[in-house]
C-alpha cells in the first residue's frame, strides 16, 4: 500500500516554494533560509535539485521551519500536502488592520490603472492585471461574506 504523502509530491510542493522565494522572487538566498531556518544550505540546494537522481525528499520538520520562513502561503501549501489550509500563527491577532487593507488595495488599483489608462488590457499587461486583480479578492476576501463563510 502506497502513502497518503507521496515523496513525489512532497518534492513538487516544497521545490517550487523555494525556487520561487530564492530565484524568481529574490527574497531569500540560500543562505538566509539557512541561517533563518536551521536546515543547512547543502540539504536546501538537494531539496532545489534538478536531476531526479540528486533530488532529496525534505524532512517534516525541514519543511515546515522552511516555509514558515518563506511565509503563510508556503506554509499552508505544506498543509495542502495533506488537504489541510488557510493557517495563520496562533499569536497573530484576530483584529485585521483597515489601513492595511487600503494600502495593499490601492496598490492593486494603480496597476489596474496603469494597465487600462489607454482604454484597453493588451497581452504586455495581462499578467500584471491578473496579478493584481487577484490581490484584491486575496485582500478584500475576508471582509466578504464568502470570505465569512469559509
Amino acid at each position: 500500500m502506497a502513502p497518503i504523502v507521496s515523496r513525489d509530491r512532497v518534492i513538487d510542493t516544497v521545490r517550487p516554494l523555494l525556487r520561487t522565494a530564492i530565484v524568481i522572487e529574490r527574497r531569500f538566498t540560500v543562505e538566509d533560509l539557512h541561517r533563518l531556518s536551521g536546515v543547512s544550505v547543502r540539504t536546501i540546494r538537494s531539496y532545489m535539485a534538478n536531476d531526479p537522481g540528486e533530488v532529496r525528499e525534505p524532512s517534516l520538520s525541514a519543511a515546515l521551519s522552511l516555509a514558515v520562513v518563506i511565509g503563510p502561503h508556503a506554509v499552508n501549501a505544506v498543509l495542502a500536502i495533506i488537504g489541510y489550509g488557510n493557517a495563520s500563527p496562533m499569536d497573530e491577532p484576530d483584529e485585521r488592520e483597515p489601513i492595511r487593507l487600503l494600502i495593499n488595495g490601492m496598490a492593486h488599483w494603480a496597476i489596474l490603472t496603469r494597465c487600462a489608462a489607454d482604454g484597453i488590457i493588451d497581452h504586455t499587461e495581462e499578467a500584471d492585471t491578473t496579478k493584481a486583480a487577484d490581490g484584491l479578492i486575496a485582500e478584500l476576501l475576508p471582509y466578504s461574506s464568502t470570505g465569512k463563510a469559509a
